[in-house]
């Protein structure tokens, strides 16, 4: 298990400390247990002090716009038009993926430091998603 600790966003202006618990995933590619395996290992490499963000540049913690430009980047070389992502899309783009899964509601407002339902209005159904739906209108 991983715990991530959030400081600070546009829904937590008090920065308030946050932690979210994660588990192991069983995914060779996406588990947050092994990427924080990765960045502990980074971060003993690069000599980073123990009370300082592993994630961090020279000039301090990562900001949304540094995010924004490595996603931007990253659609960009996918062929994608830069401007229509965002920080915003990773994060409603987990709340999609967990809501098309059948994952609670609740949780995914807890983990999402949603202050809103406001996620439920994004999600776009997938062709998993839709599986069995002309069954249940016979």
């Amino acid at each position: 298990m991983v715990g991530l600790k959030l400081k600070g966003a546009k829904n937590n202006q008090f920065g308030r400390e946050e932690v979210r618990y994660h588990h192991k995933s069983g995914d060779k590619i996406l588990c947050p247990v092994r990427a924080a395996r990765w960045i502990h290992r980074g971060a003993r490499a690069f000599k980073t002090a123990a009370d300082a963000p592993a994630l961090s540049l020279q000039n301090g913690g990562i900001t949304a716009d540094e995010v924004a430009t490595v996603i931007r980047r990253a659609a960009a070389r996918l062929g994608f038009e830069p401007s229509r992502f965002s920080p915003h899309s990773v994060r409603i783009g987990g709340a999609t993926a967990l809501l098309n899964s059948g994952t609670d509601r609740l949780l995914i407002k807890l983990m999402g430091r949603w202050l809103s339902n406001a996620f439920e209005a994004y999600p776009v159904l997938s062709a998993k998603g839709s599986a069995g739906i002309s069954t249940r209108m016979c």
